[in-house]
């Protein structure tokens, strides 16, 4: 465990997975849109030091939560509109409005890399979710990219700890 760092709180190592060195907020921040805390990790490859990332960048990101987490959804959402065959459904039926609240996706996890970040979904109502949730990659504080996990190898399976 580290000493607490500002704005992110103590930290906890172990092995993750493709043996990237992962550090887990353990005062997570806690979301009122989901009315729970929101896991978060750094992960590192190539060293023990949570250092590596940008700490004032994932700080910034942890102080507002709720505001990344309604962008990626509102980015999903539109990225099922545009191509719901994606999602690996017919069209987008019920979910033509955006409600942050209803959307189908749930279990948020903030995940930072010494590259950039992704918010996974580690639930959702959508085949594309199965086994392993779904992500949205950012640039910085915008979304960029959504993707299906399911040919990831499993993030609850942290390695040897």
């Amino acid at each position: 465990m580290t000493a607490p760092l500002p704005g992110i709180g103590p930290l906890h190592h172990q092995h993750g997975p493709d043996d990237l060195s992962m550090w887990t907020v353990l005062e997570p921040p806690r979301s009122a849109l989901y009315g729970a805390p929101v896991d978060a990790h750094i992960m590192l490859e190539g060293t023990d030091d949570p250092a590596g990332a940008d700490l004032e960048f994932v700080a910034a990101v942890l102080a507002d939560v709720d505001a990344h987490i309604e962008a990626a959804l509102r980015f999903a959402h539109a990225r099922l509109l545009e191509d719901p065959a994606f999602f690996e459904w017919e069209d987008a039926g019920p979910h033509r409005e955006f409600d942050a609240a209803t959307f189908p996706l749930g279990d948020p996890q903030f995940n930072f890399y010494s590259d950039g970040w992704l918010l996974r979904f580690a639930e959702g109502g959508f085949p594309i979710c199965e086994p392993y949730g779904l992500a949205v990659s950012f640039d910085r504080h915008t979304p960029i990219q959504v993707e299906g996990l399911a040919d990831s190898e499993d993030p609850e399976d942290p390695g040897d700890a």
